[in-house]
Parts: C-alpha cells; structure tokens; sequence
C-alpha cells in the first residue's frame, strides 16, 4: 500500500463505474507545518498548504451497510452525489476502503497506523479486521504488534497473542 502501489492501482479500483453512484473528493494537505506558533504575528508565521484533491467513485449501499458513519453521512444529504473527506491520505483511505473490494489492499509498516485511524473514523470493522489478521501473519517484530495492539485496541490480536 502507499508506497508500494502506483496510483492508478486506487484509481482503477475506485474508478467510476455503473456500480458506483458516489464520488468521495478527498482532499489531502500535502505539507505540515515545521512548527506550531502559540500566536501569528507576522505574515512569515502563516504557512499555505497546498492541498491535493482526488476522486474516489464508490457505491452508496455497500459503505452504508458496513459503516454507520457513511450511512449518517449520505442519510443526511440522500440527493447529494459528491461528500468531501478532509484529514485523510488517499492511499490510506483507498486501503481501508479496499475491504469492499475482491482484492483488498495490504498495508505496510509506514501506513498501517493510518489505515486502522481511517478504519475507527469511519468505524469500518471489516477494515480493522483485515488490518489486525494482517498484522497477525505479518513478520513485524513482536514489540510493534503489542504497540498496534494496544493503541488501537485490537481484541483480536491481543487474544490472539495470549
């Protein structure tokens, strides 16, 4: 996943299609700030992000039946076609949302903590499943599985673990 997969391997996957009647727009800060300032004094304080926004086409009945979070969201605008996502990665979103897909996309040690983020925001269990099973096989050492663990409560693989 992320720096593993080219783009056009989310775009294909998300791409639109007779199935899909949703696009999500993420919109994706592409900098962070080298520092937080208590207070803005001067204009050379202020920093303008560019912000990198990506389409994914998707279909409103699945994301619905597997999160409680997409459903509220459609359920709130039923006429809307186009929700934006901020705070988001695309290739971590791709990845949690690629749990709906025949192939879902693995994640790896750089973007697994952003994935199971995505997965609580969004509360899409099959993801965090998918995550900690994967996580679970994976040959990551064991201090790094018992932080994921914890962090992100992942019963599973605590019992798992036990």
């Amino acid at each position: 996943m992320g720096d593993n997969i080219p783009i056009n391997v989310y775009e294909s996957m998300f791409a639109k299609s007779e199935s899909t009647d949703v696009c999500l727009i993420i919109k994706e800060d592409e900098t962070q700030p080298a520092k937080k300032s208590r207070k803005l004094t001067a204009s050379s304080d202020v920093t303008t992000s560019p912000v990198l926004t990506r389409k994914m086409y998707v279909n409103r009945a699945t994301l619905s039946s597997r999160s409680t979070v997409f459903e509220g969201m459609f359920a709130a605008s039923p006429d809307s076609t186009e929700f934006t996502i901020n705070d988001a990665k695309y290739d971590e979103l791709a990845a949690v949302l690629s749990v709906t897909e025949p192939t879902p996309i693995d994640p790896t040690e750089e973007n697994v903590e952003g994935i199971l983020r995505l997965a609580d925001r969004f509360m899409l269990l099959d993801a965090t499943r998918y995550v900690e099973s994967f996580i679970s096989r994976s040959g990551w050492d064991e201090k790094k599985k018992n932080e994921l663990s914890k962090k992100f409560n992942l019963k599973n693989l605590t019992q798992r673990r036990d």
